[in-house]
């Protein structure tokens, strides 16, 4: 059976998931009884995943020409397209230049709040896999999902460690950290109110980029304790970072966009409790006061810091539970096991062309847009300045993508891309 994966790129956590699939995947019993190739329409800025991709026999062709690409589909009994709102899918898609095939989608972000996943392109799949059962719960999916239930799955792309880095015992001091993305597209901006409020003596390391100019570095100069936030620069071997500590503080904004968070499974693996927001990509993985806590305010969640620093007892005890979690629920074994039947039930299909720019309609632009707001009384494109806003603030730029991607469009000037 061969697979061709067709992605914007291989970066971040959908490069780390297929990474460890494809690694995984050498040691099972016949590692020849599916066959990946994956099919990038830009070239990476960083390899390190597309190397790991090759090292475990997949091949990778980027950019290819529009024949070889239709080539490699026609010879693929799978596409599967690895989404999420990037404006070069939009204009392989919207080109309507594609064979027929067998269709599955794995879709990378949770559609629950902008950007939002077009529900007339989950129509046009025959197996749309989401990363989070969040996913599920998308108001613009509810009516496909109960037509086809059989084709909707949940199928992780967060994977654990394999095993705690060394045994943990209780600290003397609660030690707390975050690793992830510094900016509060991603972190909740109440974070730094948080770790203000808590009364005690409490230390926090941050790990990840920093801009030294920025929003974060502000906010977390003009705490009344200042001395409580260390950031630590990038973690190099994140593995240690997340098992030296106790409590892992990964309260997320609520628009944020993710599903598999990495960092949090991670964490788990190795003992860390998470402390999180209450958003449904996390709650899907943290039960709150079994193997995590789950804060729906600022007070709340100061509440929760203060008697998790009183009990490390307790957060021993919760991080052996939520290590069992991730290792049963998260493992690359397991999403390569649910890959396994649905690719079997995809062979039952007939190939079939997909009219991607008749329904959808043949302006990318409009398409890529109408998944960055939230559906209201007007149709799925209609052009709003909430998602101006969301275009310009959480897109981050990805709009820019357009230049080169889609024909020239003056209209892109109303939002500073053209």
């Amino acid at each position: 059976m061969n697979v061709l994966h067709i992605a914007p790129h291989l970066g971040g956590g959908v490069g780390k998931a297929h990474a460890a699939l494809a690694e995984t995947a050498l040691g099972l019993a016949d590692p020849g009884a599916v066959r990946h190739r994956f099919v990038l329409l830009e070239p990476p800025r960083d390899t390190h995943f597309v190397d790991r991709v090759r090292a475990a026999g997949c091949p990778v062709a980027i950019a290819p020409e529009p024949r070889e690409l239709a080539r490699l589909v026609t010879d693929a009994d799978i596409v599967q397209v690895e989404w999420w709102n990037h404006p070069r899918l939009y204009a392989l898609l919207a080109a309507n230049a594609l064979p027929a095939m067998r269709l599955a989608l794995w879709v990378h972000i949770s559609g629950l709040a902008p950007p939002l996943i077009p529900a007339r392109l989950a129509a046009l799949a025959d197996k749309v896999l989401f990363t989070s059962p969040c996913s599920l719960k998308a108001d613009n999916l509810a009516a496909a999902v109960a037509a086809r239930p059989k084709a909707f799955d949940v199928v992780n792309s967060g994977f654990g460690f394999d095993a705690p880095p060394r045994p943990r015992h209780a600290a003397p001091k609660v030690r707390i950290g975050y690793l992830g993305t510094l900016d509060f597209i991603k972190l909740h901006p109440g974070f730094f109110d948080m770790v203000d409020a808590v009364t005690g003596d409490i230390q926090v390391s941050l790990w990840g980029t920093l801009d030294p100019a920025g929003e974060v570095a502000a906010r977390a100069a003009a705490m009344r304790h200042p001395e409580r936030v260390r950031f630590e620069g990038y973690a190099s071997d994140p593995r240690a970072v997340l098992g030296a500590l106790d409590l892992f503080l990964y309260p997320l904004n609520p628009q944020h966009y993710g599903t598999g968070e990495n960092a949090l499974v991670e964490a788990m693996s190795v003992g860390a409790v998470p402390l999180v927001w209450d958003n449904p990509a996390e709650t899907a993985i943290v039960s709150h006061e079994r193997n995590g806590f789950v804060a729906k305010t600022i007070e709340a969640g100061v509440a929760l810091i203060e008697r998790a620093v009183c009990n490390p007892q307790r957060l021993l005890r919760m991080g052996a539970v939520g290590a069992r979690d991730m290792a049963r629920t998260h493992a690359p074994a397991a999403s390569l096991n649910l890959f396994a039947r649905h690719y079997a039930e995809l062979m039952g299909e007939p190939r079939r062309h997909r009219d991607f720019a008749g329904p959808l309609g043949t302006d990318g632009r409009a398409w890529f847009l109408s998944t960055l707001r939230p559906h209201t009384d007007g149709p799925e494109g209609a052009d709003t300045g909430a998602s101006r806003f969301f275009c310009a603030r959480a897109a981050k730029g990805s709009l820019g993508h357009f230049r080169g991607c889609l024909p020239e469009d003056p209209s892109l000037n109303a939002l500073g891309v053209a």
